[in-house]
């Protein structure tokens, strides 16, 4: 239908620039949230993981140090295959950290440099 206003004809058929903008703006936003949740939730499960790493590593010290007269492990591969699979990772999920550099034989520690990360 079109309506007649003074000498131009208008039709009720299109959007106007002000709907689409906010109609973008909207979007805009939702897809802000969306990415900053996303960071957050990728941000938190490489902190779950690293700990699983840590605890992992943990009992196998523990399981080394029960077999082996309280003496603790040399290095972190010492663990391996036995105490822990022989395909363990030996970074950090966020790839920053090497946990091998990160144990001290003479208490049997092993820790993650980034912050969260520890047990």
């Amino acid at each position: 239908m079109i309506k007649w206003h003074g000498r131009k004809a208008r039709s009720n058929r299109g959007f106007t620039i002000v709907e689409l903008m906010v109609t973008l703006l909207i979007l805009g936003v939702l897809v802000g949230i969306v990415v900053m949740t996303m960071t957050i939730s990728r941000r938190k499960a490489r902190e779950s993981a690293c700990k699983a790493n840590l605890r992992t590593m943990t009992d196998g010290i523990i399981l080394y140090t029960s077999t082996h007269d309280g003496d603790y492990p040399v290095n972190l591969e010492d663990l391996a295959p036995v105490y822990i699979k022989g395909s363990f990772d030996w970074m950090c999920p966020s790839g920053n950290n090497d946990y091998r550099v990160n144990y001290d034989s003479a208490t049997g520690e092993v820790w993650c440099n980034e912050s969260g990360h520890e047990l």
